[in-house]
């Protein structure tokens, strides 16, 4: 057997593999009494004729079909082991460039080349915003808002109000009030909402304007011509006569800003507890916001710097996620995919291209944090992992209706929630890396998320124990299982 490896683009090894006389004859042999036990020959029973016997009686084009997938079985993992390659993926046959002896031309998908650029020199300034007094009132005040008192006042009705209405409904016809009563309904809660207030009232938009003025007591008739297109389905498409009568008038009043309001909020003693854990609260959701907005802007300067080759079946596959993922989006908005275009209004050609752009940018941003890890030695803590797993499942678990899983089909739920666990781990450190790179504070040393004292676990052991590389960049994507088969082809 002979074999000649090229290097093509898109991280491709072809490989030519050349077999010699007698190899290509022990390939076709091992073929035809494959295919003889389907095959009946007068005067023997199946499986038992002769190979000599076998060539005159077999479809030449079918054994030569399964001559090639014998001897491309045989040698595929001899020829990964001589030339000391690792696929990413399993290996195509591209083609057959002879047949007797064989000669075959082989794909083989290698994994990502990422050649990281100078990320060491980039520089962004970190500038969280700060939290104000300001700020602090506006949380306050909007606390107040969401917590008025209501009480019941002797005055006639004013914006912002919420009157008790009785209200009988009855049919018009021909714009005669008839004594058919479509609904009657005894104290209805209405807000009576302000003129630039676009909101929808019941029973119809406006309604509430015709109680400003009045008083509790006080009764009175209204009309309406209701749409057919109107939400209150009672009187859709009908013509409506009112009868209202005020029942109770209550005002809405902005609580006090202090120690009452506060202890009424929760467990805060005073104002100035409560004003304290707001600006806690504030403080935490400022910096976690513009943190995440900083280390998407320090992965970008790496991507810059740096550059990428993959395989085309990992965009194919990633392409292929993050249709599911938009899919499923959409579905949860009542929307189709081809709607979804027309809305945006995107050609299929513009559609195609924003959508490698955007794979093409997952796979580099994956790519980048995993080999940053690489670099950087980040380390995850296989027993945090296991704990989170074991959470994980005890909450499916228990959520779910259906007992009967099988035992093998809860192992590997495990087993790909544990990977997960473990690559958010390295990418987790990979950007808490380029962070503190970025911040100038490269020097300094820096706690990886989630290690295990006594128990680091570097990136490249994540291989050693069963999470390849391929798995690991995989898992920054939707797809669940990214394992490469290096046995067989496609």
């Amino acid at each position: 057997m002979k074999v000649e490896t090229t290097p093509l683009e898109n991280r491709v090894l072809k490989v030519v593999v050349e077999a010699t006389p007698e190899e290509t004859e022990t390939a076709r042999r091992t073929a035809a009494l494959k295919l003889g036990k389907k095959v009946r020959i007068p005067g023997f029973r199946p499986g038992k004729a002769p190979y000599p016997m076998l060539l005159k009686y077999l479809d030449p084009i079918l054994l030569q079909e399964e001559t090639v997938e014998v001897f491309i079985d045989k040698v595929y993992p001899e020829i990964l082991e001589q030339e000391k390659i690792k696929p990413f993926y399993q290996g195509q046959l591209k083609a057959i460039l002879d047949i007797d002896p064989l000669k075959l031309e082989i794909h083989i998908p290698l994994k990502p080349l990422v050649e990281l650029g100078d990320y060491h020199s980039i520089r962004i300034p970190y500038e969280p915003p700060q939290v104000t007094d300001e700020d602090v009132d506006k949380v306050l005040d909007r606390l107040r808002q969401q917590n008025p008192v209501i009480e019941p006042v002797e005055r006639p009705i004013q914006e912002g109000d919420v009157v008790f209405v009785d209200l009988i409904s009855y049919r018009k016809e021909n714009g005669e009030i008839t004594d058919q009563i479509i609904l009657e309904q005894k104290d209805i809660p209405l807000q009576v909402f302000p003129e630039d207030k676009d909101i929808w009232e019941y029973p119809f938009e406006g309604f509430s304007k015709e109680l400003i003025g009045k008083q509790t007591n006080d009764q009175f008739g209204v009309d309406y011509s209701f749409p057919e297109d109107s939400p209150s389905l009672s009187f859709k498409g009908l013509d409506v006569h009112f009868e209202v009568t005020i029942k109770q008038v209550k005002a809405q009043a902005l609580p006090e800003l202090n120690d009452e309001f506060a202890q009424s909020l929760g467990e805060y003693s005073s104002l100035d507890e409560l004003r304290t854990a707001v600006r806690s609260i504030l403080e935490k959701q400022a910096t976690k916001e513009y943190q995440k907005e900083y280390d998407s802007k320090v992965v970008e300067e790496v991507i810059k710097c740096s550059t990428f080759e993959y395989p085309l079946e990992l965009f194919e596959e990633e392409r292929n996620a993050y249709l599911d993922e938009l899919k499923q989006h959409l579905e949860k908005l009542k929307i189709d995919l081809d709607l979804y275009k027309k809305i945006r209004k995107l050609s299929e050609e513009q559609f195609d291209e924003e959508v490698k752009e955007v794979v093409d940018h997952r796979i580099k941003y994956s790519l980048t944090l995993l080999e940053i890890a690489k670099k950087e030695n980040v380390s995850f803590d296989p027993y945090k992992s296991l704990e989170n797993t074991r959470e994980a499942m005890q909450i499916f678990l228990e959520n779910t209706k259906d007992t009967r899983y099988p035992k093998q089909l809860l192992e590997e739920a495990a087993l790909q929630v544990s990977q997960r666990d473990m690559v958010h781990q390295l990418y987790n450190g990979a950007i808490e890396r380029l962070r503190q790179i970025a911040k100038g504070e490269e020097n300094n040393n820096i706690e990886q998320g989630n290690e295990s004292e006594g128990n680091p676990y570097k990136t490249e052991d994540a291989v050693s124990e069963g999470i390849g590389e391929e798995q690991i960049t995989a898992e920054s994507m939707p797809q669940e299982d990214f394992a490469n088969d290096e046995s067989g082809l496609e």
